[in-house]
């Protein structure tokens, strides 16, 4: 299912730690980016490369909110509500971006393509707090006039083909 690119960088991970394991985490992610996702398919193979139960690769992979275990929308977007982005503005940024783009917590947009969540994972980025992850991309720093510079681009992002597309990731 991963092409030999994907299998090969993975292999790389695995050569990195003394104990092979500690691969699993990047292995997962850089089969979720050759996917798209990580079907059960995916998960065993990485498994197989890194050297440990399928299970164990299941189960962090449907522990981290990064990791997608189902088929996954053109964008997610989660905003960070840890206690250092709570006290900068967390819930002030949920609440901007559900108004913004017409949906509460938990829900995916009517077309599908959409989704927003409050997450309770950190995204290691406190002191750029408030922020949100679009996708892979971090958000930082996002005051009311950022996010609603924001919501206007996640609105303009469609593609001709209905697809959510935004200009390549800042840097």
């Amino acid at each position: 299912m991963l092409s030999e690119e994907t299998r090969d960088k993975i292999l790389t991970e695995v050569r990195k730690y003394p104990q092979t394991r500690t691969a699993l985490l990047p292995a997962l992610k850089l089969a979720q980016y050759d996917v798209g996702w990580l079907p059960p398919e995916a998960i065993a193979e990485v498994a197989d490369l890194v050297g440990v139960s399928a299970a164990s690769a299941n189960e962090l992979a449907t522990f981290y909110s990064m990791l997608n275990t189902h088929h996954r929308v053109d964008m997610k977007v989660e905003v960070c509500v840890q206690l250092p982005c709570a006290l900068r503005g967390a819930d002030r940024l949920l609440e901007q971006l559900a108004e913004g783009l017409g949906l509460a917590p938990g829900e995916t947009s009517a077309d599908g393509k959409l989704e927003l969540h409050r997450t309770h994972e950190c995204f290691g980025s406190c002191n750029r707090a408030p922020m949100c992850r679009l996708n892979d991309e971090y958000r930082e720093d996002l005051t009311p006039e950022v996010t609603r510079l924001l919501i206007d681009e996640l609105k303009a992002a469609r593609g001709t083909n209905g697809r959510i597309v935004l200009p390549q990731a800042r840097a």
